[in-house]
């Protein structure tokens, strides 16, 4: 039994001393992000305008305030004629009974026992009628357009008129409404109040010789805004009856800001050149039955000093040398590999960490069929920490390669 313990313990040792080798670096540096859609490189400044489209929506409800006001007092006036016609109707039925009456005092007219004659009960007069109230419209404050001019920032350009033109249309809010949660039981009992409203966000960007090369409504998705938790709903219809217009310049203003930034990035994303910050895993060799991989760690050190450089310029030709020289080396150290025996030097696991690293740098010389290619070979390596790696930058590179096609 012991021999059979021994011999496991051993067999355990060997797999663990043949099992991971490789260590992992996060490099973080800084890279120029190509834009999606390329501005016509003759034109190196931007303009932003502004549209207040919630003023049409501001006249409009002012509009339909008035002119249900005009309804409500068209039905008021209605409903007050016909109180009339029936109050004068009693008055005239009460007031000929009460003719009668007076008529039969005077000329000593009684009871048949004697006693006065009783005086007719004056009418039940209709309720006089109450013109309905009509609340006014909540209408949307003014946007002050340096909220949109200050911050709407095209990187890589400069302000100036006369080039792209930037313009920004605030929609006003629309689907408005308030969405009661109860939670809790007994004392503990509280009423969650969320505001949910769609507040669209318009971009258009043009410039004279493309014309306009976006157009868009942004958006138009909900969005949500807490109001205070309440003990009970009254509270809640309290705090609005008191707080309802300053509650929604909150939510308003709230929102805008919201969708002001999230434009920026946007736009950004699209035609602006930002300067981003990568982690990239680049891998080297811990140590593996004694070899030398002084050559490897070099190759890492050049690959270090090549992700270094490429943010020095859009089309990284600052560090094409640099990545070059470590492609060099790299593929050096390949041309060694043995994935058929794990026991060597450049094995599975070493070979399918050095097509990772490749793959990187491929990426950032822009030879996007090459990266592919590594890509493709470490995904089918059979090495799972290398499968995980290039699934989960495959949409990385081919973003980069999206927008990079888009510019050279």
């Amino acid at each position: 039994m012991k021999r059979i313990l021994l011999a496991s313990a051993l067999m355990l040792i060997g797999s663990v001393s043949f099992g991971q080798n490789i260590n992992d670096h996060k490099i973080n540096f800084n890279f120029i992000q190509l834009p999606l859609l390329k501005i016509d490189t003759q034109y190196d400044n931007y303009s932003v305008k502004v549209e207040h489209a919630y003023r049409q929506a501001n006249e409009d409800s002012t509009v339909m305030f008035s002119a249900r006001q005009e309804v409500a007092m068209q039905l008021f006036m209605q409903s007050n004629e016909q109180y009339h016609r029936e109050r004068d109707s009693l008055e005239r039925i009460y007031l000929a009974q009460m003719s009668s009456w007076e008529q039969k005092v005077n000329a000593g007219t009684t009871n048949p026992d004697g006693t006065q004659l009783a005086q007719p009960v004056a009418p039940m007069y209709p309720p006089a009628p109450v013109m309905d109230l009509i609340e006014a419209p909540m209408s949307h404050s003014e946007f002050q357009e340096n909220m949109a001019t200050d911050r709407i920032n095209l990187s890589g350009y400069t302000t100036g008129e006369g080039e792209v033109e930037i313009t920004i249309t605030i929609h006003p809010i629309r689907s408005y409404r308030i969405v009661e949660s109860k939670k809790g039981t007994g004392a503990s009992t509280k009423y969650n109040y969320t505001a949910r409203y769609v507040m669209p966000i318009g971009l258009r960007v043009a410039n004279p010789s493309q014309g306009i090369m976006m157009e868009t409504t942004l958006y138009e998705s909900e969005r949500t805004y807490n109001l205070p938790s309440q003990k009970s709903k009254y509270d809640h219809e309290l705090y609005m009856k008191d707080n309802k217009e300053t509650f929604f310049r909150q939510m308003e203003t709230a929102g805008r800001n919201s969708a002001i930034s999230q434009l920026n990035d946007h736009l950004n994303n699209h035609f602006g050149f930002v300067q981003r910050t990568r982690s990239a895993e680049i891998y080297s060799v811990k140590s593996f039955k004694g070899f030398d991989y002084t050559d490897v760690t070099n190759a890492f050190t050049q690959i270090t000093f090549a992700l270094q450089a490429v943010g020095s310029d859009r089309d990284r030709s600052g560090a094409m040398s640099l990545i070059d020289a470590a492609i060099s080396t790299t593929e050096t150290i390949l041309a060694e590999s043995n994935i058929g025996d794990k026991k060597s030097r450049i094995n599975d696991k070493v070979t399918a960490m050095l097509q990772c690293n490749l793959a990187e740098l491929y990426m950032w010389k822009a030879d996007f069929n090459k990266c592919d290619g590594l890509a493709n070979l470490a995904m089918n390596s059979g090495e799972g920490k290398a499968k995980r790696h290039i699934r989960d930058e495959m949409g990385f590179y081919k973003d980069q390669r999206n927008r990079w096609d888009v510019h050279y």
